[in-house]
């Protein structure tokens, strides 16, 4: 029988936790950066040459992740118009894809419990997804609404009342979003035109009221016709609508606030989302037409004479401007802060008028300029920027307790974990899980206007439950697992069994996890010291940015919390299993990888695992290009390497495992940084010159190097598996079944441990 080594369920989350966050956070990286001499001490060496000058980093980057407070600034009550907010966690209007098509005659169970759960969990306040187009979409041309609720504004209370009834038997606030319909000619629209298009926001506000929704949120930010008339890049009017005087160029929306509070009443709280200050991205350092921090305070103020009762602050950029909402993806890839989507990188220190806090990984990164806008207004503000106390403790706590910001707008942190303020509040913030900032769950968009696989990395019921389902996922659907019909709760095991989950990687930790919570006797075995599989290797490359070190801490320390049994340092084999005599197995051993090439005398050929301890030469050419492939990419273009990749695949499938955004956020980042993408090539050899490959014009090519590293795509691992199937109830899950990615991994994980013994 496999023996636990005498560690105890505890010993081993200490060794886990402390070897994840320090020995692979710390360690690992060291080694991968041993390439590189340090410099020697003038004082010791006995050389009189002086140590070199610090490499110049664009954005120097802080520790973000300081942990003294007992977070009660974030539970005290605060006064928003009428409203009295319970504490200061707002769910924002956020999208969620929880609303399925065909639309039918009422809110689906996904909708209305995704809702339900966020007042249940503690927010305050929460503003529902109400201003997509499936809800309603107005032609501003032909002065029309559409859509299931659009459509029908008459009915809102039967429509959207019950969604407002689910989060107010919470004692929570429930909130709606509206905004001006677009358009592309604002200068040539009549006076008719804006007075209809300001009555028919009025005229929403009203259906939502009518509703029973306790707070509007208007929104002016980003590429909204309430932003853009205020623009020269936009607006070319002469009339009183023009951007000729600041009294024009904010006439339209200071117009609208006040017949807001015209109709819906006084004491009816409005919330504005705007922008906090612009920057062009597409074309850096040109800002015709942006809209500087400075001009911006006149605007808030302005909305703030006119009735404002709140206001939410975001940034805008003219090309990506999902970083108004999700400004942290500036920061993905390592040692990549500031990328901007197309190439270049921003210096925060001068753009954005160097109103940002850019030090700290996407975190708070537009707190500065909320302080400094809110020393104009006399209501309480909020802002976005990846304001999450799980991972930003002091920097959160201590900007509401200084008077900074008044509360927070979070979607993220909260669809990962509902019951983040109510866990919060009872001092567990360990069992939080962290949000990885891969935007998975915002999976769609882009230049190309690309649709991936739509759902939270770390918690699988998000977009799945009550049976949803996108995307890939109908190949999980085919191998027989059932995507939460019961919704979002885990339901008790129907019969009892023995687990054995073999591997302690992602998937592993996950099945392992579900099957304890849901009552079955589980023992996680695990052949290396620690837990996290291959995502320590990747938490390793990518560095902090991905909160990876926490992610495996968080689901190490659940299965002690779970109760899950845990052996390390023990290889299992199918003797084991069989001696061990389990009702249930589950296979997470993670995928193979292959070698396909030798070395010749002066060019040599490694593998993936062997990078940390080999001198790679400044040259090099790495096989594969998928999401392993393109991080160790960045990992050694900040070692200022020179790098190739090569692939047989077509461009489009690079870094296929990524989540769209930030995929199109580093692609262009390494492009500009040198990196040559050989798509559509094949291999065939390695000569003393470098790696000689079949170029995408079935021409010849040498690619001159020092080192070749094959990253191929990894390949399913079911041997074990495959040697047991026959004899025991048996799951593959992860790498070991599918190689792809760690939010598919933990799926695969989740939907196992469901399945045990529910039948």
């Amino acid at each position: 029988m496999a023996q636990d080594k005498g560690l105890t369920r505890r010993d081993f989350i200490t060794a886990a936790t402390v070897g994840a966050a320090a020995t692979v956070g710390a360690g690992s990286l060291a080694m991968l950066s041993g390439c590189q001499p340090a410099a020697k001490d003038p004082g010791t060496s006995g050389e009189d040459k002086p140590a070199p000058k610090p490499e110049y980093v664009l954005n120097p980057q802080e520790d973000f992740r300081s942990f003294t407070t007992d977070f009660s600034k974030l539970f005290e009550p605060l006064q928003v118009g009428k409203l009295t907010f319970r504490n200061r966690f707002v769910k924002s209007p956020g999208g969620s894809d929880t609303w399925e098509q065909p639309v039918g005659d009422s809110l689906n169970n996904n909708y209305l419990t995704y809702y339900e759960n966020f007042a249940k969990g503690g927010c305050a306040a929460v503003f529902t997804e109400s201003a997509i187009s499936a809800f309603n979409s107005v032609n501003l041309a032909n002065k029309t609404h559409t859509g299931w609720f659009g459509g029908n504004l008459d009915q809102s209370k039967e429509r959207m009342g019950p969604v407002v009834d689910r989060i107010h038997k919470h004692d929570a606030y429930a909130g709606f979003q509206v905004g001006a319909p677009s358009s592309s000619n604002i200068t040539n629209l009549t006076l008719d035109d804006l007075k209809w298009a300001q009555e028919n926001v009025v005229k929403l506000a009203l259906a939502y009221q009518r509703a029973g929704y306790d707070i509007l949120e208007l929104h002016c930010s980003q590429q909204q016709f309430t932003n853009l008339i205020m623009t020269s890049r936009a607006n070319q009017r002469k009339d009183q609508y023009s951007v000729e005087t600041f009294e024009n160029r904010t006439r339209f929306t200071v117009e609208l606030i006040k017949m807001l509070k015209d109709a819906l009443g006084k004491d009816f709280p409005i919330q504005i989302l705007m922008n906090v200050v612009e920057e062009n991205d597409q074309l850096m350092g040109r800002n015709d037409g942006m809209i500087p921090f400075q001009d911006y305070v006149k605007v808030a103020k302005a909305f703030e004479d006119a009735g404002a009762d709140t206001f939410y602050f975001r940034l805008n950029v003219l090309n990506y401007h999902v970083a108004q909402f999700a400004p942290d993806l500036m920061f993905s890839g390592y040692k990549c802060e500031g990328v901007t989507g197309v190439g270049s990188r921003f210096d925060f220190s001068q753009h954005f008028n160097g109103m940002l806090n850019g030090q700290w990984s996407g975190a708070a990164l537009i707190l500065k300029a909320t302080a400094a806008m809110k020393k104009h207004l006399k209501v309480p503000v909020s802002c976005a920027g990846y304001m999450d106390p799980r991972m930003t403790p002091d920097i959160v706590n201590n900007a509401i307790a200084n008077g900074e910001i008044d509360y927070l707008m979070m979607t993220r942190p909260l669809t990962i974990e509902p019951e983040y303020p109510n866990m919060l509040k009872a001092g567990r913030r360990d069992e939080i899980p962290p949000c990885t900032r891969c935007m998975h769950c915002h999976n769609k968009g882009g230049p190309n206007g690309e649709i991936g696989d739509e759902w939270c990395r770390v918690n699988s019921r998000t977009q799945h439950a009550f049976n949803g389902w996108n995307g890939r996922l109908k190949t999980i659907k085919a191998e027989g697992y059932e995507f939460f019909p019961e919704g979002y709760e885990y339901l008790p095991a129907k019969t009892k069994k023995k687990v054995m989950v073999v591997g302690g990687g992602p998937s592993g930790m996950e099945a392992a996890r579900i099957a304890a919570l849901r009552g079955h006797d589980v023992t996680l075995y695990e052949k290396d010291k620690t837990l996290g599989g291959l995502v320590k290797t990747a938490y390793a490359y990518k560095g902090e940015h991905e909160n990876l070190g926490v992610l495996i801490e968080y689901l190490s320390k659940q299965q002690d919390y779970k109760g899950v049994k845990v052996v390390t340092e023990t290889k299992v084999d199918a003797d084991l299993i069989k001696a061990e005599k389990p009702d249930a197995v589950v296979i997470a051993v993670g995928g193979k990888r292959e070698s396909k090439l030798t070395s010749s005398e002066k060019v040599q050929v490694i593998g993936f695992e062997d990078i940390m301890a080999t001198d790679l030469g400044e040259r090099i050419v790495i096989l594969g290009a998928g999401v392993q492939a393109i991080d160790l990419a960045l990992y050694l273009i900040a070692d200022h390497k020179k790098v190739q990749i090569v692939h047989e695949g077509l461009y489009s499938e690079v870094d296929k495992e990524r989540s769209m955004w930030v995929r199109n956020y580093l692609l262009p980042y390494i492009q500009s940084e040198g990196v040559r993408i050989w798509s559509s090539s094949t291999v065939k050899s390695v000569g003393d010159d470098g790696l000689n490959i079949v170029g995408p014009y079935k021409t010849d090519i040498l690619l001159e190097c020092d080192t070749v590293i094959e990253c191929y795509d990894m390949v399913p691992n079911t041997a074990l598996y495959d040697s047991i199937k026959n004899d025991f109830e048996a799951y593959a899950v992860g790498d070991c079944k599918a190689p792809w990615s760690i939010a598919d991994a933990i799926l695969r994980g989740n939907c196992a441990g469901r399945k045990i013994g529910s039948e």
